[in-house]
Protein backbone atom coordinates (compact mmCIF):
# COMPACT_ATOMS: atom_id res chain seq x y z
CA UNK A 1 0.00 0.00 0.00
CA UNK A 2 2.64 2.41 0.56
CA UNK A 3 4.48 2.01 -2.31
CA UNK A 4 0.96 2.57 -4.39
CA UNK A 5 0.91 5.64 -2.40
CA UNK A 6 3.82 7.36 -3.29
CA UNK A 7 3.45 6.79 -7.01
CA UNK A 8 0.15 8.48 -7.23
CA UNK A 9 2.19 11.97 -7.38
CA UNK A 10 3.69 10.89 -10.52
CA UNK A 11 0.88 9.02 -11.95
CA UNK A 12 -1.30 12.51 -11.44
CA UNK A 13 1.06 14.17 -13.78
CA UNK A 14 0.97 11.92 -16.46
CA UNK A 15 -2.73 11.32 -16.05
CA UNK A 16 -3.97 14.80 -15.70
CA UNK A 17 -1.59 15.63 -18.76
CA UNK A 18 -3.21 14.13 -21.15
CA UNK A 19 -6.48 15.85 -20.53
CA UNK A 20 -5.76 18.97 -22.01
CA UNK A 21 -5.00 19.89 -25.91
CA UNK A 22 -1.38 21.68 -25.96
CA UNK A 23 0.05 24.14 -28.93
CA UNK A 24 3.10 25.82 -28.93
CA UNK A 25 3.81 29.51 -29.17
CA UNK A 26 2.94 29.54 -33.17
CA UNK A 27 -0.36 27.80 -32.44
CA UNK A 28 1.07 23.94 -33.60
CA UNK A 29 0.22 21.01 -31.60
CA UNK A 30 2.31 19.98 -29.58
CA UNK A 31 2.61 16.72 -27.29
CA UNK A 32 1.91 16.92 -23.29
CA UNK A 33 5.19 17.22 -20.91
CA UNK A 34 4.80 13.93 -18.58
CA UNK A 35 7.10 12.03 -16.43
CA UNK A 36 7.65 9.81 -19.05
CA UNK A 37 8.42 11.77 -22.21
CA UNK A 38 10.89 14.13 -20.02
CA UNK A 39 14.26 13.76 -18.29
CA UNK A 40 14.44 15.81 -15.17
CA UNK A 41 18.03 16.72 -14.37
CA UNK A 42 19.28 18.08 -11.03
CA UNK A 43 22.51 19.57 -11.07
CA UNK A 44 23.06 19.36 -14.80
CA UNK A 45 26.93 19.01 -16.56
CA UNK A 46 28.74 21.50 -17.78
CA UNK A 47 27.93 20.35 -21.53
CA UNK A 48 23.97 20.48 -20.76
CA UNK A 49 24.67 23.95 -19.26
CA UNK A 50 26.46 24.88 -22.01
CA UNK A 51 22.99 23.85 -24.19
CA UNK A 52 21.03 26.04 -21.93
CA UNK A 53 23.27 28.92 -22.60
CA UNK A 54 23.02 28.20 -26.82
CA UNK A 55 19.77 28.20 -26.78
CA UNK A 56 18.14 30.73 -24.41
CA UNK A 57 21.09 31.91 -21.73
CA UNK A 58 22.77 33.95 -23.89
CA UNK A 59 19.47 36.07 -25.13
CA UNK A 60 19.63 37.23 -21.11
CA UNK A 61 20.95 40.47 -20.01
CA UNK A 62 21.77 40.74 -17.12
CA UNK A 63 23.16 36.86 -16.74
CA UNK A 64 26.43 34.78 -17.98
CA UNK A 65 27.39 31.46 -17.47
CA UNK A 66 29.83 32.26 -14.71
CA UNK A 67 26.46 33.04 -12.68
CA UNK A 68 25.82 29.64 -11.70
CA UNK A 69 29.34 28.93 -11.42
CA UNK A 70 28.89 31.43 -8.59
CA UNK A 71 25.82 30.10 -6.79
CA UNK A 72 27.07 26.41 -6.56
CA UNK A 73 30.45 27.87 -4.79
CA UNK A 74 29.08 29.90 -2.48
CA UNK A 75 26.46 28.31 -1.44
CA UNK A 76 27.66 24.82 -1.86
CA UNK A 77 25.52 21.66 -1.04
CA UNK A 78 22.28 24.19 0.15
CA UNK A 79 22.21 24.73 -4.39
CA UNK A 80 20.31 23.10 -6.33
CA UNK A 81 19.87 23.55 -10.33
CA UNK A 82 16.95 22.05 -11.86
CA UNK A 83 16.76 21.23 -16.00
CA UNK A 84 14.06 19.93 -17.57
CA UNK A 85 14.50 17.94 -21.11
CA UNK A 86 12.25 16.45 -23.54
CA UNK A 87 13.81 13.11 -23.82
CA UNK A 88 12.96 12.69 -28.04
CA UNK A 89 14.52 15.87 -29.42
CA UNK A 90 17.37 16.38 -26.16
CA UNK A 91 16.18 20.20 -26.02
CA UNK A 92 15.85 21.85 -22.67
CA UNK A 93 12.55 23.32 -22.07
CA UNK A 94 12.60 24.28 -18.34
CA UNK A 95 14.70 25.75 -15.57
CA UNK A 96 14.80 26.67 -12.21
CA UNK A 97 17.14 26.42 -8.89
CA UNK A 98 16.58 26.08 -5.21
CA UNK A 99 18.79 28.14 -2.74
CA UNK A 100 17.81 27.22 0.95
CA UNK A 101 18.21 30.49 3.50
CA UNK A 102 19.19 29.23 7.42
CA UNK A 103 18.90 31.65 9.48
CA UNK A 104 21.75 32.81 11.56
CA UNK A 105 22.93 32.62 15.39
CA UNK A 106 21.19 34.19 17.38
CA UNK A 107 18.49 34.64 15.33
CA UNK A 108 15.44 31.81 15.16
CA UNK A 109 13.90 30.89 12.08
CA UNK A 110 12.94 28.06 9.87
CA UNK A 111 14.72 27.79 7.01
CA UNK A 112 13.58 29.27 3.80
CA UNK A 113 14.20 27.79 0.28
CA UNK A 114 14.30 30.29 -2.07
CA UNK A 115 12.81 29.56 -5.77
CA UNK A 116 14.26 31.21 -8.63
CA UNK A 117 15.76 31.28 -11.96
CA UNK A 118 12.27 30.33 -13.32
CA UNK A 119 12.39 29.73 -17.45
CA UNK A 120 9.51 27.77 -19.45
CA UNK A 121 10.28 27.49 -23.30
CA UNK A 122 7.76 29.29 -24.94
CA UNK A 123 6.21 26.30 -26.60
CA UNK A 124 5.90 24.81 -23.71
CA UNK A 125 4.53 26.70 -21.41
CA UNK A 126 0.75 25.33 -20.15
CA UNK A 127 -0.94 23.60 -17.56
CA UNK A 128 1.17 20.59 -17.81
CA UNK A 129 4.35 22.88 -17.59
CA UNK A 130 2.91 24.02 -14.29
CA UNK A 131 2.11 20.41 -13.05
CA UNK A 132 5.61 19.28 -13.87
CA UNK A 133 6.66 22.32 -11.62
CA UNK A 134 4.66 21.47 -8.61
CA UNK A 135 5.79 17.56 -9.19
CA UNK A 136 9.48 18.86 -9.12
CA UNK A 137 9.14 20.89 -5.77
CA UNK A 138 7.17 18.63 -3.51
CA UNK A 139 8.98 15.41 -5.10
CA UNK A 140 11.59 15.25 -6.65
CA UNK A 141 13.96 18.49 -5.07
CA UNK A 142 15.86 17.87 -1.74
CA UNK A 143 13.42 19.87 -0.05
CA UNK A 144 14.87 21.48 3.76
CA UNK A 145 11.86 23.79 4.60
CA UNK A 146 8.56 23.78 4.11
CA UNK A 147 8.56 27.46 3.33
CA UNK A 148 9.37 28.37 0.02
CA UNK A 149 9.90 31.65 -1.08
CA UNK A 150 10.23 33.40 -4.69
CA UNK A 151 9.89 36.28 -6.69
CA UNK A 152 7.04 35.70 -8.58
CA UNK A 153 6.60 37.32 -12.23
CA UNK A 154 3.16 39.16 -12.24
CA UNK A 155 2.14 36.37 -15.38
CA UNK A 156 3.20 33.69 -12.92
CA UNK A 157 1.45 34.19 -9.76
CA UNK A 158 -1.43 31.95 -10.56
CA UNK A 159 0.99 29.47 -10.75
CA UNK A 160 2.17 29.93 -7.50
CA UNK A 161 -1.55 30.10 -6.42
CA UNK A 162 -2.53 26.39 -8.23
CA UNK A 163 0.73 25.07 -6.33
CA UNK A 164 0.24 26.58 -2.71
CA UNK A 165 -2.98 27.11 -2.21
CA UNK A 166 -2.59 31.25 -2.33
CA UNK A 167 -0.38 33.70 -4.08
CA UNK A 168 -0.08 36.21 -0.86
CA UNK A 169 2.76 38.22 -1.11
CA UNK A 170 4.93 40.10 1.16
CA UNK A 171 6.59 43.33 -0.90
CA UNK A 172 5.83 44.18 -4.80
CA UNK A 173 8.88 44.66 -6.58
CA UNK A 174 9.39 47.41 -9.66
CA UNK A 175 11.93 47.73 -11.68
CA UNK A 176 13.16 51.28 -13.88
CA UNK A 177 15.43 51.62 -17.47
CA UNK A 178 17.12 54.55 -18.08
CA UNK A 179 20.08 55.17 -21.11
CA UNK A 180 23.56 56.61 -20.27
CA UNK A 181 22.24 59.68 -21.90
CA UNK A 182 19.40 60.03 -19.04
CA UNK A 183 21.74 59.84 -16.41
CA UNK A 184 24.12 62.25 -14.80
CA UNK A 185 26.21 63.11 -11.92
CA UNK A 186 24.80 65.81 -9.43
CA UNK A 187 27.09 68.20 -7.75
CA UNK A 188 25.19 69.83 -5.00
CA UNK A 189 24.34 66.66 -2.61
CA UNK A 190 24.65 67.25 1.16
CA UNK A 191 27.37 64.01 1.71
CA UNK A 192 28.70 65.14 4.91
CA UNK A 193 30.31 62.78 7.12
CA UNK A 194 30.03 59.96 4.63
CA UNK A 195 33.09 58.03 3.83
CA UNK A 196 33.05 55.77 0.82
CA UNK A 197 35.49 52.59 0.32
CA UNK A 198 36.07 50.18 -2.25
CA UNK A 199 34.65 46.32 -1.00
CA UNK A 200 37.59 44.93 -2.10
CA UNK A 201 39.42 47.19 0.57
CA UNK A 202 37.31 46.55 3.59
CA UNK A 203 37.28 43.62 6.18
CA UNK A 204 34.71 40.79 5.13
CA UNK A 205 33.05 41.10 8.53
CA UNK A 206 32.26 44.48 8.19
CA UNK A 207 30.06 43.57 4.90
CA UNK A 208 28.65 40.19 6.06
CA UNK A 209 27.23 42.12 9.75
CA UNK A 210 25.76 45.14 7.79
CA UNK A 211 23.82 42.14 5.15
CA UNK A 212 22.79 39.92 8.07
CA UNK A 213 21.34 43.32 10.42
CA UNK A 214 18.99 43.96 6.85
CA UNK A 215 19.11 39.46 5.96
CA UNK A 216 19.65 37.36 9.16
CA UNK A 217 19.93 34.40 6.60
CA UNK A 218 23.26 32.58 5.75
CA UNK A 219 24.81 34.01 2.55
CA UNK A 220 28.03 35.24 3.79
CA UNK A 221 30.00 34.01 0.64
CA UNK A 222 27.31 35.00 -1.28
CA UNK A 223 27.42 38.71 -0.90
CA UNK A 224 31.20 39.29 -0.35
CA UNK A 225 31.54 37.64 -4.05
CA UNK A 226 29.06 39.40 -5.25
CA UNK A 227 30.46 43.08 -3.83
CA UNK A 228 33.84 42.05 -5.32
CA UNK A 229 33.18 40.91 -8.85
CA UNK A 230 35.79 41.91 -11.39
CA UNK A 231 32.86 43.25 -13.74
CA UNK A 232 31.59 45.41 -10.75
CA UNK A 233 31.85 48.62 -8.48
CA UNK A 234 31.54 47.02 -5.05
CA UNK A 235 31.06 50.65 -2.19
CA UNK A 236 31.28 50.21 1.18
CA UNK A 237 30.37 53.28 3.45
CA UNK A 238 31.20 54.43 6.91
CA UNK A 239 30.43 57.55 9.36
CA UNK A 240 33.08 59.45 11.11
CA UNK A 241 33.18 56.95 13.85
CA UNK A 242 34.30 53.81 11.28
CA UNK A 243 30.58 51.96 11.59
CA UNK A 244 28.94 50.78 8.23
CA UNK A 245 26.23 52.48 7.16
CA UNK A 246 25.92 51.08 3.83
CA UNK A 247 27.02 48.95 0.68
CA UNK A 248 26.22 48.67 -2.66
CA UNK A 249 27.72 47.52 -6.15
CA UNK A 250 26.50 47.99 -9.91
CA UNK A 251 27.70 44.81 -12.35
CA UNK A 252 28.11 45.55 -15.98
CA UNK A 253 27.34 42.72 -17.85
CA UNK A 254 28.70 41.61 -22.12
CA UNK A 255 25.55 42.82 -22.76
CA UNK A 256 26.23 46.95 -21.83
CA UNK A 257 23.08 46.22 -19.00
CA UNK A 258 24.39 47.70 -16.05
CA UNK A 259 23.00 46.37 -12.78
CA UNK A 260 22.61 48.39 -9.69
CA UNK A 261 21.76 45.39 -7.04
CA UNK A 262 21.98 45.49 -4.00
CA UNK A 263 21.93 49.03 -2.33
CA UNK A 264 21.90 49.17 0.90
CA UNK A 265 22.12 51.70 3.38
CA UNK A 266 20.66 53.71 6.69
CA UNK A 267 19.15 56.60 4.76
CA UNK A 268 18.57 58.18 1.32
CA UNK A 269 21.80 60.33 2.01
CA UNK A 270 24.15 57.48 2.26
CA UNK A 271 22.61 55.08 -0.48
CA UNK A 272 22.76 58.66 -2.75
CA UNK A 273 26.84 58.52 -1.80
CA UNK A 274 27.57 54.93 -2.54
CA UNK A 275 25.76 55.36 -6.17
CA UNK A 276 27.32 58.98 -7.08
CA UNK A 277 30.67 57.35 -6.16
CA UNK A 278 30.22 54.17 -7.99
CA UNK A 279 28.71 56.35 -11.20
CA UNK A 280 32.00 58.19 -11.01
CA UNK A 281 33.89 55.52 -12.38
CA UNK A 282 31.53 54.54 -15.26
CA UNK A 283 32.39 56.34 -18.67
CA UNK A 284 28.39 57.45 -19.30
CA UNK A 285 28.96 58.43 -22.78
CA UNK A 286 31.00 54.35 -23.51
CA UNK A 287 28.62 53.44 -26.69
CA UNK A 288 28.85 49.63 -25.16
CA UNK A 289 26.83 50.64 -22.69
CA UNK A 290 22.85 49.32 -23.00
CA UNK A 291 20.78 51.27 -19.67
CA UNK A 292 21.20 51.06 -16.38
CA UNK A 293 18.50 48.42 -14.55
CA UNK A 294 17.48 49.34 -10.94
CA UNK A 295 15.47 47.94 -8.83
CA UNK A 296 13.01 48.97 -6.23
CA UNK A 297 10.28 47.47 -3.04
CA UNK A 298 7.36 49.61 -1.99
CA UNK A 299 8.55 48.59 1.58
CA UNK A 300 11.33 50.83 1.69
CA UNK A 301 10.61 54.57 2.40
CA UNK A 302 12.30 56.63 -0.26
CA UNK A 303 13.47 53.27 -2.17
CA UNK A 304 11.99 54.73 -5.35
CA UNK A 305 12.67 58.29 -5.17
CA UNK A 306 15.94 58.15 -4.29
CA UNK A 307 17.90 58.64 -7.35
CA UNK A 308 15.83 61.40 -8.58
CA UNK A 309 18.66 63.40 -8.72
CA UNK A 310 20.71 61.06 -11.06
CA UNK A 311 18.38 61.20 -13.85
CA UNK A 312 17.44 63.70 -16.43
CA UNK A 313 14.27 62.81 -16.70
CA UNK A 314 10.95 61.79 -14.50
CA UNK A 315 11.70 58.57 -12.86
CA UNK A 316 9.92 56.18 -14.12
CA UNK A 317 8.91 52.02 -12.99
CA UNK A 318 6.86 49.29 -13.34
CA UNK A 319 6.08 45.98 -11.80
CA UNK A 320 8.40 43.41 -11.74
CA UNK A 321 7.73 40.83 -9.26
CA UNK A 322 6.02 39.97 -6.03
CA UNK A 323 7.54 38.63 -3.00
CA UNK A 324 5.03 35.31 -2.07
CA UNK A 325 5.53 32.38 0.36
CA UNK A 326 4.37 29.32 1.61
CA UNK A 327 3.81 29.80 5.52
CA UNK A 328 5.61 33.10 6.38
CA UNK A 329 7.53 35.66 4.93
CA UNK A 330 11.47 35.50 6.20
CA UNK A 331 12.57 38.37 8.67
CA UNK A 332 13.49 41.92 6.76
CA UNK A 333 14.45 45.07 7.60
CA UNK A 334 13.00 47.35 4.90
CA UNK A 335 14.38 50.10 6.27
CA UNK A 336 17.85 49.64 4.95
CA UNK A 337 16.69 48.14 1.31
CA UNK A 338 17.30 50.53 -1.80
CA UNK A 339 17.69 48.11 -4.04
CA UNK A 340 17.20 44.71 -3.59
CA UNK A 341 20.53 41.28 -4.33
CA UNK A 342 19.47 39.75 -7.71
CA UNK A 343 15.70 38.57 -7.66
CA UNK A 344 16.51 35.33 -9.15
CA UNK A 345 18.15 33.98 -6.24
CA UNK A 346 17.26 36.05 -3.08
CA UNK A 347 14.05 37.20 -1.04
CA UNK A 348 15.75 40.83 -1.00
Amino acid sequence: MLSTCRRLPKLAVEISAYRNVYKTADGKPRDPLTIRNTDILINPNEQLVDQFMDTYGKQRLNFVKEDIDMWKECFGDRYQLLFIRRKATGEIVHTSHYIDYPPVAPFIDDTHQYQGFFWIHPDYRGVDSMRMTDYNVKYRLQNRSDNAVAQCFPQSMNLWKKMHGHNDYGHIQSVSYYKPEEMRIPDDLNLDGIHIRKATEVPDKDIVKYDQEVFPYERSKYVLTLLRKPNGFGKVAYDDDGKVIGFGTLLIFPSGECVLSPLYADDKRVAQAIFKSILEEIPLDDKKLLRFHVRSVDKCQGGFEWIQPFVKCPIRKETAAYLTYVTHLPTINYKKVFVNFPYTNSAI
